[in-house]
C-alpha cells in the first residue's frame, strides 16, 4: 500500500517536471506572435492586360507592409513609386520604365513587415507598340 502511494507520488511529480520542461520551450506560452507577411492585391492594370508604353500602374499593400522596405522592379529595373496610406494598407502607384514597348513585363514587388517577415508579389502585363526600330530595306 505504501509502495503504491510512493509510486503515484513519484509519477505525479514526474508529470509536473516534464510539463514544466515543455513550457520552457514555448509550448503554449501564448507570447509568440505569428509572422504577419506583407501581401499585395488590387493590381491595376490586371494580370496579362495590354497597356501602352510608360503607362501607370497601381496596387494595394496590406497594413503589415513597411513603406521603407517596399521595392518595385520591372524587368529588373527599379521603379520609383508613390505610396499613399489608406484604410487597411497602402496604395502604391508607379510608371513603367522606358524601353518596354512590344514586350511582356513582370512587375515585381518585395517588402518586409515591421516584424521582419518578407513578402513578394507581382503580375505580368503586355506592353503594346514597337521598340521604334524600323526596317528601311
Amino acid at each position: 500500500m505504501i509502495r503504491e502511494i510512493r509510486t503515484k507520488v513519484v509519477v505525479f511529480i514526474g508529470c509536473f517536471l516534464f510539463t514544466g520542461a515543455l513550457w520552457a520551450y514555448g509550448g503554449g506560452s501564448g507570447t509568440t506572435s505569428a509572422c504577419k507577411k506583407p501581401k499585395f492585391s488590387d493590381f491595376n492594370p490586371v494580370h496579362l492586360a495590354e497597356v501602352a508604353p510608360e503607362s501607370g500602374f497601381s496596387f494595394v499593400a496590406n497594413k503589415y507592409t513597411q513603406e521603407s522596405e517596399l521595392t518595385v522592379t520591372v524587368k529588373k529595373k527599379p521603379v520609383v513609386v508613390q505610396v499613399t496610406p489608406q484604410s487597411g494598407g497602402l496604395l502604391v502607384t508607379g510608371q513603367l520604365p522606358m524601353g518596354l514597348a512590344g514586350n511582356y513585363a513582370r512587375i515585381v514587388i518585395t517588402a518586409k513587415s515591421s516584424s521582419g517577415c518578407k513578402g513578394q508579389g507581382g503580375w505580368l502585363i503586355k506592353v503594346s507598340g514597337s521598340d521604334g526600330a524600323t526596317d528601311d530595306l
